[in-house]
């Protein structure tokens, strides 16, 4: 009779120690994912930031004042004062061949 109280004791004190090491383990985890969560959130930043410089730097060179400047001075090009020539376009015309290009990629 006893060895029953004393068995049971051993029973209890083991569940919860496993109990308390399963909660110890499940929070280290949580932290890890936490950390791993917030260097990624930062690598992604970091990744939108540089994104955003390239578009930047991408607009900068594209830029039609650029072009131009360029254009005038290392090519000695010049600048028309006015339009060559001057196409018009009825509105039917764009719908037909609007038509025609719907058709031809459905």
């Amino acid at each position: 009779m006893k060895g029953t109280p004393l068995k049971k004791f051993i029973i209890i004190v083991v569940g919860i120690a496993a109990l308390l090491f399963l909660y110890v383990a499940i929070l280290t985890e949580i932290k890890n994912l936490n950390k791993e969560r917030l260097n990624k959130i930062e690598a992604l930043n970091e990744r939108h930031n540089r994104i955003e410089t390239k578009i930047v730097e991408i607009q900068k060179l594209t830029a039609e004042d650029r072009i131009v400047k360029i254009a005038v001075d290392s090519l000695k090009m010049i600048r028309p004062q006015e339009n060559f020539e001057t196409i018009h376009v009825s509105k039917e015309q764009v719908e037909q061949i609007e038509r025609l290009v719907n058709e031809k990629y459905d």
